[in-house]
């Protein structure tokens, strides 16, 4: 392969391009140098670039390209003065128009349109990773007016469906952002193994999931009680038999399989059966040499999945927490949304926690369903102690901010709470707390606040600016579809299920 590199279409920002790894690159601005920079920062690829020993280099943008006046952009190799793809590169912001109006399969349908020259074609390209996967000219389509822009089909390499990079970006090239409708997913669901999919045929693996609800009486209040009926549903279409069980009736009898999602208690496996543990709150809880008690351990949090796996000689991958898109999905189109303007669900616990005080302390009329909040914050703010979980997407997709933190032992080993990957599934545009490995899964697609006044600043800008809004929504919900829904998270539980039944085992004593 032999390929100068490439400057990428200019969106989100960022001059991004790559080239071979720890080549020099020059980038100049109407003529004029800009920056000089080496391409040595790992990126993305649909095929094999990264292989081949390719590289990407990023600069920000300087604000000039913010004027609305056309700049030309260049991206050479500095040693031998080449040019990469795509260079040099006409850039102006605003002016431009159009959207996605479909997709299927591997086709990309919308269109577009430079209103400041409606009579000229466009350049349209799809961007997975670091790869350009297809461009296609959105052309004139008749001599009447042009109301939506020109029409155009991406179509995408096949690889595109094997290869995970479902999140598609469509932009003008030249333009300064996405078109509307950007990023899209290319659907791909998880394909249940082949002994998986034989065993529906045969007697099925059974799994008990073991949450902390007390009891089933009270289990509806209890987020992990639905998030494992949730991952049931979606190891069931993999040919495993999965019961949620509370804490009074944990057993591993009858069951192939245990799955305990670690939270206040302590479950004792039974050597016999195949004991995973899955770590998705209440970290400081672990007891000493409990996970080599476990045939493999997942841990929703990266950070610490690297502390855990320290302290264990059993394996430890990182798994984060995942959503349901059949239960939190966008409320387009519902009827009598409640549409609140900022919404915080969740207990307080007798704790004041961060995001509600901040918003007392800034008078910021939120919203909060949750128990143990009366004497704790003005009734003012409480709009009820339970929300039911059916009606949980249209709360969450109608806010305006919906914000969201995490308890310090959480935040400080990065676990991602649940309602980020529930949120953005529903659409919702929210605020968290600086949790360590939020941009690793979301990039900057949820915004972060680390201060009252910041909060307060940053929901008054986002209130106003509702089209940044729906961009970061937008962005979090495709990153959520394309790989941390419970379909993903049951085919990687399953994978190192049939790993382990393919291998002699040897559980620890209590």
């Amino acid at each position: 392969m032999n390929v100068t590199g490439v400057l990428e279409p200019f969106y989100l920002g960022t001059i991004r391009g790559w080239a071979p790894r720890n080549t020099a690159i020059t980038v100049t601005l109407d003529g004029a140098p800009l920056a000089e920079v080496v391409a040595a920062a790992p990126r993305l690829f649909v095929g094999d670039m990264a292989a081949a020993g390719y590289a990407g280099f990023e600069i920000a943008a300087p604000p000039t390209l913010s004027d609305g006046q056309p700049h030309v952009l260049r991206a050479y190799e500095t040693e031998s003065g080449r040019d990469l793809d795509f260079s040099p590169m006409t850039i102006r912001a605003g002016g431009w128009g159009g959207g996605v109006t479909g997709v299927e399969g591997r086709s990309i349908r919308g269109h577009a349109v430079d209103w400041l020259a409606v009579d000229r074609p466009v350049l349209v390209a799809a961007i997975a990773g670091s790869d350009i996967l297809a461009t296609a000219l959105a052309r004139p389509a008749g001599d009447g007016p042009v109301r939506d822009g020109h029409p155009f089909t991406l179509t995408l390499p096949p690889e595109v469906e094997t290869s995970g990079a479902a999140v598609v970006h469509v932009v003008i090239v030249g333009a300064d952002r996405s078109l509307s409708g950007s990023p899209v997913i290319v659907a791909q669901k998880p394909r249940a193994p082949a002994a998986a999919l034989q065993r529906r045929a045969a007697q099925p693996l059974s799994m008990a999931i073991q949450v902390s609800a007390p009891n089933i009486r009270v289990a509806h209040e209890w987020g992990d009680y639905h998030y494992a009926q949730q991952l049931g549903r979606s190891l069931d279409k993999l040919g495993v038999y999965a019961r949620t069980q509370c804490h009074d009736e944990w057993t591993s009898e009858g069951f192939d399989i245990v799955l305990n999602l670690r939270g206040r208690q302590r479950f004792i496996p039974d050597p016999a059966k195949i004991n995973l543990l899955w770590v998705i709150s209440h970290p400081d809880r672990l007891g000493v040499g409990e996970m080599d008690q476990f045939d493999h351990i997942f841990v929703a949090a990266a950070p610490h999945a690297q502390v855990l796996a320290k302290d264990t000689h059993r394996p430890v991958t990182v798994l984060h927490q995942a959503t349901d898109p059949e239960v939190f999905h966008p409320v387009e189109g519902e009827d009598d949304l409640p549409s609140p303007a900022v919404l915080f669900v969740g207990n307080s616990r007798r704790e004041y926690r961060t995001m509600v005080k901040w918003c007392v302390e800034q008078d910021i009329n939120v919203t909060v369903f949750g128990s143990l909040w009366k004497d704790v914050i003005p009734p003012k703010y409480i709009a009820g102690d339970h929300l039911p979980n059916d009606e949980v997407h249209r709360w969450y997709g109608s806010a305006e901010v919906l914000l969201n933190d995490h308890w310090q032992t959480m935040l400080s080993g990065g676990f991602l709470s649940n309602r980020l990957f529930d949120g953005s599934a529903a659409g919702a545009f929210i605020i968290t707390d600086p949790v360590a490995g939020l941009a690793e899964v979301f990039g900057d697609s949820i915004e972060t606040a680390e201060t009252p006044e910041e909060l307060k600043a940053k929901i008054d800008h986002y209130r106003a600016h509702p089209e940044e809004r729906r961009a970061k929504a937008e962005a979090a919900r495709a990153i959520v579809l394309a790989q941390h829904t419970f379909d993903h998270r049951a085919a990687t539980i399953l994978e190192v299920v049939e790993a382990l039944r393919n291998k002699p085992r040897l559980i620890d004593a209590a």
